[in-house]
Order: C-alpha cells, then sequence, then structure tokens
C-alpha cells in the first residue's frame, strides 16, 4: 500500500454549532470579554479560510454524491415549455415560431 503524500492529511469533520443554549452561552461570554476576536495575521486568517471552504466544499460533494437520473436515447421535446408547443395558425395550420 502507497503511503499518502507529504502534509496530505485527513481534512478535520465539519464544526457544529451545537444548540442553542450553547451558542447563547458563546455569546454572551463574547460579549462579557468586549467582543475581542482571535488576534492572527491576514496571511494566517486567508490559510484558515481558504482551509475552511476546502474542506466544506469536500464535505459537501461528499454528502450530495449519487447516481443521479440521466435520461438516455431518444426523447420527446418537454410538453411543459411554449418553445415547444403546438401553435394552431391560420387555417388551422399547426406553426412552432
Amino acid at each position: 500500500m502507497s503511503a499518502p503524500l507529504t502534509g496530505a492529511g485527513y481534512l478535520r469533520p465539519v464544526k457544529r454549532s451545537g444548540t442553542k443554549e450553547e451558542v447563547l452561552a458563546m455569546l454572551r461570554e463574547h460579549v462579557i470579554n468586549g467582543c475581542a476576536g482571535e488576534q492572527e495575521s491576514r496571511s494566517e486568517r486567508m490559510e484558515r479560510k481558504l482551509s475552511q471552504r476546502h474542506e466544506a466544499s469536500v464535505w459537501h460533494a461528499n454528502t450530495f454524491a449519487g447516481p443521479g437520473f440521466v435520461p438516455v436515447g431518444p426523447m420527446q421535446p418537454s410538453r411543459e415549455d411554449d418553445r415547444f408547443r403546438d401553435f394552431i395558425g391560420r387555417y388551422g395550420n399547426k406553426r412552432n415560431d
């Protein structure tokens, strides 16, 4: 079995917000502490945001992956679209504009 690439680790699981009570308690603590955010440089913040965005996209792709309906073969045009509706023209002729 081949070894994984260096620096290629597993993605972290999606961060859950918690219950309503936990979120409210976290917000109360945040306000009591003076709304001080994490002290990080711009490059560290961008690296963190990019990794979070990548992890979220991988999670979304894995969650909603699966077989989809793919029509195969000759198909009749959809009757729900007005572009394919048969309009009756002058003298009863069928026309499609």
